[in-house]
């Protein structure tokens, strides 16, 4: 009987936690001044893969917590779905680090050859 309590608790917390999930990567998607730093300072494209793949990753968190309280395995074009989005948002990371990084290294140098 224990087990069985535990099994709901570890389904229903994914099934509770994706729409948060993807309510959040819908409100930076509407307002794409709010995003978190960790995506931002890059190109707007980041700013929107990063939004869309936190949309799709808590859709797809949403039906493994389904999937599980229901009994049934999780269908792979699911999984395959929940790893584009991780792909997108770890891509989308990067890409704003490295802009991040290129924009500091530019300021710390000051005014090129040809300014004055």
């Amino acid at each position: 009987m224990v087990e069985s309590v535990v099994d709901v608790v570890v389904n229903a917390v994914p099934l509770l936690m994706g729409p948060l999930i993807a309510g959040a990567g819908w409100s930076t998607l509407r307002r794409p001044d709010e995003i978190p730093h960790v995506a931002s300072g890059g190109p707007r494209w980041t700013q929107r893969c990063w939004s869309v793949g936190f949309v799709l990753l808590g859709v797809t968190v949403t039906a493994l917590g389904g999937f599980g309280l229901a009994g049934r395995e999780e269908v792979w074009p699911v999984g395959l779905v929940r790893l584009l989005a991780v792909g997108l948002i770890v891509s989308s990371m990067t890409v704003a680090a490295v802009c991040r990084a290129r924009n500091r290294r530019r300021s710390a140098r000051g005014p090129g050859l040809g300014a004055g």
